[in-house]
């Protein structure tokens, strides 16, 4: 519940920015750390600390969680304290797969992802300048999406040469943040980006999921849209052209693209996870939710490429009906498969 409170007031931020006119204008700045923080971080950690069965770890999604304070006048460093002590806990829940799992390459790479994010994280508290930051989140995600789909792919017959080429293109992506990103580090981290999308559209399972019907095709879509989105966004980092609108292009194509979409392919496994359900909910009906998110990130790529700023609040307003309303048929068909369930 305290990561949907925090994907709401996100969103609420998000559609400040974009240009709609609504209350609480002071959140708008914090509509990043509330959606990667927040949200992310704390969905996240959720999934990691229920198979562990133990209580004191669901004290790393609660104090992740309470970061929304940073939206509260006055409460800032206080949330942003939070967004930290989050970061670190998720650092210990990986870093204790690790010592259970000690030869398993996804857990250092889990690892790696959550020490990103506190690295971005610390830079948040001492810079308070979010575009020093989300490179590092990027980082996170990036990282810690590698793992699960690698996770999920075990069974595929991989190389260890072919292995050995995405744990490269995910090092090249860590040299250009450190080179820094905003100078000629975006370039490494861009081909990087490019290298790591084509290497998961040809290796990952999503390609045989594809083929399949129900839950695991629609899983296989969202997959593969979100490949693509993370392509174009190594794209927009070694093409040039540059305007207004280029820093809400790649963080969007990348965030709303590429770690939306992979949430979305896994919401229907992840929800009932959290929720202790033993349930797979699916309906057709996630296809238009799914396809209204892309149609509104593609409407937004125009608006930012032409300068159409009339159009980006249309485009913010598609993304935010596209998400709620995935999630909201979620719990519906949850609930459906629930009733179900108790009339057999």
């Amino acid at each position: 519940m305290a990561a949907g409170i925090n994907m709401i007031l996100g969103i609420w931020a998000g559609l400040i920015r974009i240009g709609w006119n609504l209350p609480a204008t002071s959140m708008a700045v914090h509509h990043g750390a509330l959606m990667v923080g927040g949200f992310l971080t704390t969905l996240i950690a959720l999934e990691k600390v229920i198979p562990l069965k133990k209580k004191i770890a669901f004290a790393v999604p609660v104090i992740s969680a309470l970061s929304l304070l940073m939206v509260i006048p006055g409460y800032f460093q206080v949330g942003i304290y939070f967004l930290l002590a989050g970061s670190i806990g998720l650092l210990l829940i990986h870093a204790w797969y690790l010592y259970l799992y000690p030869r398993e390459l996804t857990m250092f790479l889990m690892l790696a992802g959550a020490t990103s994010l506190i690295v971005g994280n610390a830079m948040l508290i001492n810079s308070k300048f979010y575009p020093a930051t989300f490179p590092w989140w990027m980082g996170f995600l990036l990282f810690t999406i590698t793992a699960e789909r690698l996770e999920l792919s075990r069974f595929l017959p991989v190389s260890n040469t072919t292995m050995y080429w995405l744990l490269s293109f995910l090092t090249f992506y860590v040299i250009g943040v450190l080179l820094p990103f905003h100078g000629y580090g975006k370039y490494l981290s861009g081909l990087a980006f490019i290298f790591i999308a084509i290497w998961m559209l040809r290796n990952d399972v999503m390609r045989i999921g594809i083929k399949k019907s129900g839950l695991t095709k629609f899983s296989a879509v969202a997959l593969l849209l979100a490949n693509v989105w993370l392509l174009i966004t190594g794209l927009l980092l070694v093409l040039p052209g540059n305007n207004v609108y280029s820093y809400d292009m790649l963080v969007h194509v990348f965030f709303l693209g590429y770690a939306m979409s992979m949430i979305l392919a896994h919401g229907p496994i992840i929800l009932p996870g959290v929720l202790g359900l033993s349930v797979k909910p699916f309906h057709a009906i996630l296809y238009v939710w799914l396809f209204l998110l892309q149609a509104s990130l593609l409407l937004r790529l125009v608006a930012d490429s032409w300068l159409l700023s009339e159009w980006r609040p249309i485009s913010g307003i598609l993304s935010t009906g596209g998400i709620l309303l995935y999630f909201l048929s979620l719990v519906v068909l949850v609930l459906r498969q629930l009733n179900q369930a108790k009339g057999r």
